[in-house]
């Protein structure tokens, strides 16, 4: 019997999960450190940190900044690379991982999904990536 002739192993499913969300993590991780760079190189040098983490700015006013440049990048990125990424593709692989018992993966792909959504009605007016098309 040849190995392509051989059945493939049954999959635990928990030990894929944990595995390649740890991959994915640490890809998260690399990017991580661009920005964490990038905020460096914004900031001039590591003694003005501090004024770019906006203290006196209310937290959910910075996260909501924050979300929006991050969709902005995303949007970017779609724009040189054409992906077909979309918060309601992703809210399938959600729900396909979750139903699969991948609960590592279905966690951070909710979480990714949330990238660029309207959280607030005053929120309508604005584009996001993806609303050009």
């Amino acid at each position: 019997m040849t190995t392509a002739e051989l059945p493939a192993p049954a999959a635990d499913v928990a030990a894929v999960d944990q595995t390649l969300h740890t991959r994915n993590l640490r890809s998260a991780h690399v990017i991580a450190g661009i920005l964490d760079a990038g905020l460096l190189n914004h900031a001039g040098r590591p003694d003005k940190l501090p004024t770019a983490m906006f203290p006196d700015v209310p937290e959910d006013a910075v996260q909501a900044i924050w979300n929006m440049a991050l969709a902005v990048g995303i949007w970017a990125g779609k724009a040189l690379l054409r992906p077909q990424w979309r918060p309601e593709e992703l809210d399938r692989f959600q729900r396909a991982l979750d139903e699969a018992g991948h609960r590592a993966m279905a966690g951070s792909v909710a979480v990714a999904a949330q990238c660029g959504r309207r959280t607030h009605p005053a929120d309508e007016d604005l584009l996001l990536w993806g609303d050009h098309e």
